[in-house]
């Protein structure tokens, strides 16, 4: 019996240590008669935290949390007892006007004998807990917008480099590279679909000599405008880039020959057109050209490539300012 005693003694020694000394909110509130809720205890940490002391003990809670509070407390209170179950949940409360949150379980004791009912209480402070793991999700959104947006701005730059590999700094139309890519792209379409598909390059007849005469500052601007002319003149399914120096290449797929000759002696004219001025002398240009249609299933870029620029050999021997299209090995047609 001794020893039970020392056992039961030890272990009230223990709860009353842990009741004075824990920084956990620990209380037991009685239900009156009128329904209310009595503060039977509360260890020092409870009262501290709610800025009372010891005048608040057998006082209703109302009397001190308020009405709202209170009612809000009582409520879950009375649940408890009702269902005979503990409940174990995070609330938050005002106090002194700033909201404090808690890990709180509350643990019902109805005695059937003396019919008194009673809920017994801890609580554990976890505003700094919780207000960290706020600003974390704060500052998780924030990067998330952050990375996003870096996301978005590293995409739009990838699509710049993008045009700018594929794009003529000059003329602002596609390069050799946009061309070779383009026109691998439709050869391939124009084979599976046996469809007609015509290359001309355009060379501007001279434009080495104007450079030397006036400035490269001056022959740009006739690169540029000649450029111009071209994008005016072709359907957006048409592939155009300048190849080289003074050297464009337009790629015409579901084209013919007879089709692509048309258009060639329409820019033959049109070139002729253009008028340029350099310290009040007028200068104007012309334009030589080659074009090749895809004629066997071997056809690929670089032989039609061969094609367009023997029928353009041609029409620099001819004279310039001349559509040449190849025909075969040995024949072509000339249109002035």
């Amino acid at each position: 019996m001794n020893n039970i005693s020392n056992i039961e003694k030890g272990k009230l020694n223990l709860f009353e240590h842990f009741w004075t000394n824990s920084k956990d909110n620990m209380f037991l509130a009685t239900l009156d008669k009128d329904g209310d809720f009595i503060a039977e205890e509360m260890n020092p940490s409870q009262m501290e935290n709610l800025g009372q002391n010891e005048k608040i003990i057998n006082k209703k809670l109302k009397d001190f949390l308020g009405e709202e509070n209170a009612c809000f407390l009582e409520k879950k209170y009375l649940k408890c007892l009702e269902e005979n179950t503990p409940i174990m949940e995070e609330e938050s409360v005002q106090v002194d006007g700033e909201e404090r949150y808690y890990n709180t379980m509350i643990i019902p004791i109805n005695d059937e004998k003396s019919g008194e009912k009673k809920i017994i209480g801890i609580s554990r402070e976890i505003t700094e807990l919780k207000l960290a793991k706020q600003n974390l999700e704060k500052l998780n959104k924030e990067l998330d917008l952050l990375i996003n947006q870096k996301d978005e701005e590293l995409f739009n730059a990838n699509e710049k480099l993008k045009a700018l590999a594929f794009e003529d700094s000059l003329t602002g139309i596609g390069n050799r590279r946009y061309l070779n890519d383009h026109a691998n792209k439709a050869i391939s379409l124009a084979h599976r679909y046996d469809s007609c598909l015509t290359l001309m390059v355009l060379d501007i007849d001279g434009l080495t000599q104007v450079n030397e005469t006036c400035s490269h500052t001056f022959g740009d601007s006739i690169l540029k405008e000649f450029a111009n002319l071209l994008k005016d003149s072709i359907r957006d399914s048409d592939i155009l880039a300048r190849y080289s120096g003074e050297e464009f290449l337009l790629l015409l797929p579901m084209t013919s020959l007879a089709a692509a000759q048309t258009l060639g002696k329409r820019l033959l004219e049109q070139t002729r057109e253009l008028k340029f001025e350099f310290k009040e002398q007028k200068i104007a240009i012309t334009t030589s050209i080659g074009a090749a249609a895809l004629e066997s299933p071997q056809d690929n870029l670089d032989s039609l490539l061969h094609k367009t620029y023997d029928a353009l050999s041609v029409a620099k021997k001819e004279g310039k300012n001349k559509l040449v299209s190849f025909i075969d090995k040995n024949s072509y047609k000339i249109d002035t």
